[in-house]
C-alpha cells in the first residue's frame, strides 16, 4: 500500500511497525463493518422479498414484479439500476392503494442507493491505486464524502421499512 512504501522511504522500520499495526486494525474494523454490510444484506432482502408477497396478496393485478426477482434484480448488473427501484414502486403502490405516502421518500432513497454504490467503487478504485501521498488522501477524503451519503441512505430505508411493513399490517388486519 501507499503507507508501506512511503514508511520505508522517508522514516525507516521504526513507522513501518507503526503503519502494519495500523493496517492491522483497519482490516480488524473493515472486517466487523463488512459482517454488519452483510447481516443488513440478507435481512433487507429477507424484508424485500416478505413485504413483495404481501402485496401480490393485497393487489395482484397491479404487481408487475414477484417476489423472487424484486430481491435478485439487485444482484445483476445494468438492471440494478433501475428494477429494483421499480419493484419497491411496485409494493408501495400495492401497499398503500391510492394513498402517496412514501411518494418522496421512495425517489430520495433510489438517489442515495445509486450516489453511494458510485462513491464506493470510486473509493475502492481510488484506495487501491493509491500511489502517492496525494492519491491516498484524496481516497480518504471521498471516503468522508460517502458517509452523509450512506446516513442518508440509512435513514430513507428504514423509513421505507416502517411504513410499508406499518401499512401492511393494518390493510391485511381490515380483511381479517
Amino acid at each position: 500500500s501507499y503507507l508501506q512504501l512511503y514508511s520505508e522511504k522517508s522514516y525507516g522500520n521504526a513507522l513501518s511497525n507503526y503503519i502494519t499495526k495500523l493496517d492491522q486494525i483497519t482490516i480488524l474494523v473493515s472486517i466487523g463493518q463488512q459482517s454488519v454490510y452483510f447481516a443488513i444484506a440478507i435481512v433487507s432482502c429477507a424484508w424485500i422479498n416478505r413485504v413483495c408477497k404481501n402485496a401480490w396478496l393485497l393487489d395482484a393485478p397491479h404487481m408487475k414484479i414477484t417476489p423472487v426477482w424484486s430481491v435478485v434484480h439487485y444482484f445483476i448488473p445494468v438492471l440494478n439500476l433501475w428494477k429494483p427501484y421499480m419493484a419497491m414502486k411496485d409494493i408501495r403502490r400495492t401497499s398503500y392503494g391510492n394513498d402517496h405516502s412514501l411518494g418522496k421518500t421512495l425517489p430520495l432513497w433510489w438517489t442515495m442507493w445509486l450516489l453511494f454504490n458510485i462513491i464506493t467503487l470510486v473509493v475502492v478504485w481510488s484506495t487501491n491505486n493509491a500511489d502517492s501521498r496525494e492519491n491516498y488522501v484524496m481516497a480518504n477524503k471521498l471516503k468522508l464524502i460517502k458517509l452523509p451519503v450512506e446516513v442518508a441512505l440509512s435513514i430513507f430505508f428504514s423509513t421505507i421499512v416502517m411504513n410499508v411493513t406499518r401499512t401492511q399490517k393494518m390493510r391485511i388486519l381490515q380483511w381479517c
